[in-house]
């Protein structure tokens, strides 16, 4: 990735994100162009680390346990008003896109000031773009949601654990 891909595809996706809850009919197209901007942005600048897959697959299986614990003690928050279908489609897309963005490219760029900032960094940033969506409420739950999916990215050096982990934890919304 070049160097000014990184401000463009950041701030896109910021657009993207704040267009999804401009208007709820909009939502869908805005989660598609928030996959499109994520998937560009997730283009590796430089190789990321290999990961073992027994790795790998641990982290994810946590991430996804610690989200299937909280999915039985919280209801589920809604995820808008999509025909079944295409509504799997947008959130696969979303999950990915937003995973690409905060823990691929916010999480890379903050880490220059270290772990700290960018664990907390890209998890306050991830909670707060969905308030407008949920609410104040899951402002807590979001930002700990972050702080998990972060910890994935720290433990795997990638950001694919927490894509995965995030696509489960939207398909377990559904149900």
């Amino acid at each position: 990735m070049r160097a000014w891909h990184v401000p463009v595809v950041g701030t896109l996706g910021c657009l993207a994100l704040a267009a999804r809850v401009a208007d709820a009919r909009a939502a869908p197209l805005a989660d598609l162009a928030v996959g499109i901007v994520g998937i560009a942005g997730a283009v590796p600048r430089d190789r990321e680390p290999s990961v073992p897959p027994g790795r790998w697959a641990a982290v994810t299986a946590i991430g996804i346990a610690a989200f299937a614990l909280a999915r039985l003690l919280m209801p589920a928050h809604p995820a808008g008003a999509f025909p079944p279908a295409a509504g799997i489609v947008v959130l696969l897309i979303a999950s990915v896109a937003e995973e690409a963005f905060f823990r691929r490219w916010m999480y890379g760029w903050l880490a220059v000031a270290g772990v700290g900032p960018a664990l907390l960094g890209s998890s306050a940033a991830f909670a707060a773009v969905h308030v407008p969506i949920y609410g104040l409420r899951v402002l807590p739950v979001d930002f700990a949601a972050g702080l998990l999916l972060g910890w994935q990215r720290l433990a795997t050096g990638a950001w694919t654990a927490s894509a995965a982990t995030h696509v489960a934890a939207n398909l377990l919304q559904l149900g």
